[in-house]
């Protein structure tokens, strides 16, 4: 029963999977016939367009649900699935598929462990691994020997709750994230979006729990960051490749227990530090602002203030109706929610690091104590000598 879906198509798994080029029958509920669903045959579906082809630069098959029983294939093959459309909320029903190869698929609270010691062996290519707000889909190889996916539930389930909580968002996703590995993405190591696109290479990292709470995994939480990032605090180009990290020392350090200087390599305090200065030195140009040196931004007030103020200034938008286009409008809202969320007026602060901050806002925040230590002072007083 998929729970109302908000925003985009949401795909429901089935657990079954369809042979290259087999064709089968699903019979499909009356109430849902030509209301814009549709069976998809296939997971990967990013679109290869450049390059050295590893595989079809589309392996993927959708039917529109016209009729009650509907003849479905895929020449790749592929999981089957129904995509259900935006705003839909429907319980209980029921699709027969008359044919397919069972795949290893474990759901949270619904999949025993004795159903799992059998499930895990089946011998679809790719499985499924489907928990509170997530579902990974990956080569059956790297399940197999997965014991208790009820551990990993466990972990995932702490992950997703809290990438939601630093959301200031409710614990329960209005559509679950999805992980799918491929043999060969359409850019990047790995890419944000509906699913999350990952590597086959990437899979093992997924499904283990041990490995996750040791060496951590940056790149996936970064992924979920992305998808968590909103027009309205974001300055393209210059944040986005930055502000998805939060989210990924956020669950290194509060969930998984590794700091963020060992969460990353680019993360060590002698690597903030020389980036901050290296800034400076440049003359604090807006140009050069992004990625890795415009987390220090935010880095330096997540130490003074805490992630409770980042929590705060996140609620404070999601009440906010109207929001500034320009790069600078956005800047100045996001200087002055900061500082109202904080109770101190963060203006030398940002101008400190580029911000084009407006005499507006300064007026705005005068009758706030000014931050006057902020790391930056050091900065120029360093500069100075």
């Amino acid at each position: 029963s998929p729970p109302g879906t908000r925003g985009g198509h949401e795909w429901i798994s089935t657990g079954v999977y369809l042979s290259p080029g087999m064709k089968t029958y699903v019979a499909i509920p009356a109430e849902i016939v030509n209301k814009d669903w549709k069976i998809q045959i296939g997971c990967q579906t990013d679109r290869l367009t450049e390059g050295v082809l590893k595989r079809a630069p589309c392996v993927h098959e959708h039917f529109p649900v016209t009729s009650e029983m509907m003849q479905v294939w895929n020449l790749w093959g592929g999981l089957m699935y129904l995509v259900v459309p935006p705003k839909t909320k429907v319980e209980g029903l029921e699709v027969i598929v008359q044919m397919a190869v069972p795949a290893p698929y474990y759901k949270s609270g619904v999949t025993t462990a004795a159903e799992w010691s059998l499930l895990r062996s089946a011998p679809s290519p790719w499985a499924e691994l489907e928990f509170e707000n997530i579902i990974l889909t990956v080569p059956s190889e790297v399940v197999r020997s997965l014991d208790r996916p009820d551990e990993l539930a466990a972990l995932w389930d702490e992950i997703m709750r809290a990438i939601a909580d630093l959301a200031a968002i409710p614990h329960k996703f209005p559509r679950k994230e999805r992980f799918v590995a491929d043999v060969q993405i359409s850019h990047g190591w790995m890419h944000a979006g509906y699913p999350v696109m990952a590597h086959k290479a990437s899979a093992t990292e997924l499904v283990d729990a041990d490995h996750m709470r040791t060496q951590g995994m940056w790149g996936p939480i970064h992924e979920l960051g992305h998808n968590q990032q909103r027009g309205c605090w974001e300055f393209a180009p210059h944040t986005t490749e930055c502000t998805c990290n939060l989210w990924s020392v956020y669950v290194h350090e509060e969930v998984l227990g590794i700091n963020r200087e060992k969460a990353h390599p680019a993360m060590t305090l002698e690597n903030q530090k020389k980036r901050a200065a290296d800034f400076v030195a440049g003359g604090r140009d807006l140009g050069s602002w992004s990625m890795w040196v415009a987390l220090g931004t935010y880095m330096q007030l997540q130490e003074r203030f805490g992630w409770d103020a980042f929590k705060k200034v996140f609620a404070a938008y999601h009440l906010m109706t109207t929001f500034p286009n320009d790069n600078e409008g956005k800047m100045n809202l996001y200087a002055e929610t900061f500082s109202q969320a904080v109770g101190m007026n963060l203006s030398a602060f940002f101008k400190a690091w580029g911000w084009p901050i407006q005499t507006a806002t300064e007026e705005k925040l005068s009758m706030l104590p000014p931050w006057s230590d902020h790391p930056m002072v050091h900065m120029f007083l360093l500069q100075q000598q």
